[in-house]
């Protein structure tokens, strides 16, 4: 078994390289029968999560998504066109592009299915599955459904099988039929999480007899009628996170762009030009009533003046309350203090040169 592994590492390296161009998607006829297998709520919510979404067909298929509006899909995707088109599928609720290994902040416990297809090959002497594996376990809430679509020898590694039957309890395990399983070698498992726990060695000893050969995995079945997998509810206001780990801001920007919201914040981050330069009249000196209401408002203030004349600089009006007072003799002859408030109206200007200035 590990001399086949090694074989196969070198061509399913080269596949993984190429599909971060090109696409190696699950075959839509598999998809279907593995939809028929799943059983999800009626009017309940479900949060679905696929770490390597490429076009988003497969888990639209697998979860029913164009017949129930309350599924809510939340999608990874590594190359960036591909992203792009899933962002924008009107059946996809949210995609980021990046590296679900490395870019990825997703609420642990959030989703109550998972369907992965992930690259296969090796990535610094560590399989991908086996990483990929690992890093949806936490996503998933106790009970949660995952469909895990991977080669035959990946699972039938002693390792792997002992991890899996850790976390899940095994519902089914079916072989891709022949065309497909040529290509690729793919088996699906479908698990429930559980509490994390041990497995016996005599457990063991009798589950890898049960995958020590590709044959003794069933077929696919292309039409199902016993009884289903449920899927439980999960909450999409639970998913409190998911976003890259680092900002960036010129895809941002380039959401931005196709936003509604771009008029709106160029109006709010933008710099408007002094009113001045907009005055169709001559100025005409402001009293002071008027110049507290300008100061009050905002009127005024900003970046004024020109670079070509070296007068460029920063004011803004303010207005602060003041207190003034007095001794006075009243009209029985005492000295009285005075009290006067009122409020006044300044102006502060920061020079070109840094000097700033209060009038």
């Amino acid at each position: 078994m590990e001399q086949h592994v090694k074989k196969q590492n070198s061509f399913f390296q080269t596949r993984m390289n190429q599909a971060k161009l090109g696409a190696y998607y699950t075959d839509p006829a598999h998809c279907q029968w593995i939809a028929e297998l799943l059983e999800f709520p009626e009017g309940e919510e479900v949060c679905g999560l696929e770490p390597a979404i490429g076009d988003g067909n497969a888990i639209i298929t697998v979860m029913g998504r164009r017949d129930n509006t309350n599924i809510h899909i939340f999608g990874v995707e590594l190359n960036e066109a591909t992203a792009d088109m899933a962002i924008n599928h009107p059946l996809i609720d949210e995609c980021i592009y990046g590296n679900f290994l490395t870019d990825a902040v997703i609420t642990k416990g959030a989703f109550s299915f998972c369907f992965a297809n992930p690259p296969y090959g090796e990535e610094d002497g560590e399989r991908l599955e086996w990483r990929f594996f690992n890093k949806i376990i936490p996503c998933l809430r106790e009970q949660g459904i995952f469909v895990f679509v991977v080669p035959y020898y990946v699972i039938a590694e002693p390792l792997f099988l002992k991890a899996w039957h850790t976390n899940f309890t095994m519902e089914c395990c079916y072989r891709f039929h022949e065309q497909e399983y040529k290509k690729w070698k793919q088996v699906v498992l479908i698990g429930r999480k559980k509490e994390k726990q041990p497995v016996k060695e005599e457990q063991m000893a009798e589950i890898r007899r049960d995958f020590d050969s590709p044959e003794k995995i069933l077929l696919l079945p292309k039409s199902y009628a016993g009884k289903k997998i449920r899927v439980l509810p999960s909450m999409k206001k639970d998913v409190a996170e998911f976003k890259n780990k680092e900002f960036n801001a010129e895809r941002a920007k380039k959401c931005l762009c196709r936003s509604a919201l771009d008029d709106l914040v160029k109006e709010k981050i933008t710099q408007q030009k002094f009113i001045a330069d907009d005055l169709s009249r001559p100025p005409i000196m402001p009293n002071a009533g008027q110049m507290y209401l300008m100061a009050i408002s905002g009127a005024g203030q900003g970046l004024v003046g020109s670079e070509e004349s070296s007068d460029r600089h920063l004011q803004r009006g303010m207005v602060t309350n003041v207190e003034e007072s007095e001794m006075r003799i009243d009209e029985n002859g005492r000295m009285v203090e005075a009290v006067q408030k009122f409020s006044q109206v300044g102006f502060h200007i920061i020079e070109n040169s840094g000097m700033i200035r209060r009038l």
